[in-house]
């Protein structure tokens, strides 16, 4: 593929982490390097200089006396990339852990786990995302408890301590478990990115409002979270600021139908204003944007995408959208009205 990050000779799963350290942009993903399929998780790296051209790295975390090393993210602080994963342990309970690196490369675990479930019993508990906040750092994790979907936050000064602060979210609508949560300042507003366990319309939803350090406060209290993409193939996305302080955000494109999985292209976030995201393809790639693609059609009010003659998406469309497409190998990611809308997939 020539803009998107793929693997040829092993499972390649979703992203976990995307940091700038030492002039790189380093990506971290889920990945089995032992199989074709999914399997005991182990974390792979990456490296680019532009987000687009990548350098595969060694294994960052694989997993000692544990299932798997699940999702997680990435953060920079004291010259160091830290990183935060899920430890799926033998008997099939979820723990946040830590792994840290001053040369990028090579990851030490710390004494593990920094953060265990607060609820008793059963519970979901998984997809750390740490970030920085004030003068100390914020952690924010996926569970479910009861079958009630949540995002959990916990406090820290020195990334190794961390103290739970409870709740920041519970609703029962996203199913029983919130996947992937994050949160990121821009444009002087926060946007709040999560994964859903239903489809609501779409899995990976998004929010804009206010975070003071304990609360999230909505823009649109009613229906405060909307698509971030609505292809079919978009999952599990991870957000970043690149070294100019821009928002940049790439995804999971995975078909399981298609058995084919990559990393999106970097796309770039702003904020226009309450309750809205636009999203432009990231750098040089906004020279790739064609008009005319032979996967993408509107016609009679709808816009679909078709391959020889089978049609894979298909929406209603008041007015003739502005359609800009970046094609790719087995993929299109359509940008529609200046990146109001998204629509990534495989195509074949």
């Amino acid at each position: 593929m020539k803009y998107h990050y793929s693997r040829k000779e092993d499972w390649l799963g979703n992203p976990c982490g995307l940091v700038y350290f030492k002039g790189k942009y380093h990506l971290f993903f889920l990945h089995n390097p032992l199989s074709f399929r999914y399997g005991p998780m182990h974390w792979g790296h990456a490296v680019s200089e532009d987000l687009i051209t990548w350098e595969d790295l060694p294994v960052a975390i694989s997993p000692e006396n544990e299932l798997g090393c699940n999702s997680g993210s990435a953060i920079v602080h004291d010259c160091k990339i830290w990183l935060f994963y899920t430890s799926l342990s033998f008997d099939n309970t979820e723990k946040i852990c830590a792994a840290v690196s001053g040369d990028g490369i090579t990851f030490t675990k710390l004494e593990n786990p920094v953060a265990t479930v607060p609820y008793e019993g059963n519970a979901k508990f998984r997809d750390p995302y740490v970030m920085r906040f004030g003068d100390g750092f914020r952690m924010f994790t996926g569970a479910g408890k009861f079958g009630v979907a949540k995002v959990l936050q916990y406090e820290s000064d020195d990334l190794i301590n961390w103290k739970y602060k409870g709740e920041l979210l519970s609703d029962g609508r996203f199913g029983s478990v919130i996947e992937a949560p994050q949160m990121i300042e821009a444009d002087g507003r926060w946007l709040f990115i999560i994964q859903s366990e239903r489809h609501v319309p779409t899995k990976v939803l998004f929010a804009t409002g206010k975070y003071d350090g304990e609360r999230f406060i909505f823009d649109d209290e009613k229906e405060p979270f909307k698509p971030v993409d609505t292809g079919y193939d978009f999952l599990n996305p991870v957000i970043c600021e690149d070294n100019e302080g821009r928002i940049v955000l790439m995804s999971w494109l995975f078909s399981m139908k298609m058995n084919s999985s990559a990393i999106s292209i970097p796309r770039e976030i702003s904020i226009p204003g309450k309750g809205e995201i636009r999203f432009s393809p990231y750098g040089e790639l906004k020279n790739r944007l064609v008009r005319e693609s032979s996967f993408v059609s509107y016609y009679s009010g709808r816009l679909s995408i078709r391959f020889e003659g089978h049609t894979l998406f298909d929406k209603a469309y008041r007015e003739y959208p502005d359609i800009a497409v970046i094609e790719d190998v087995g993929t299109v990611e359509v940008f529609l009205d200046g990146g109001r809308e998204v629509i990534s997939m495989f195509v074949c």
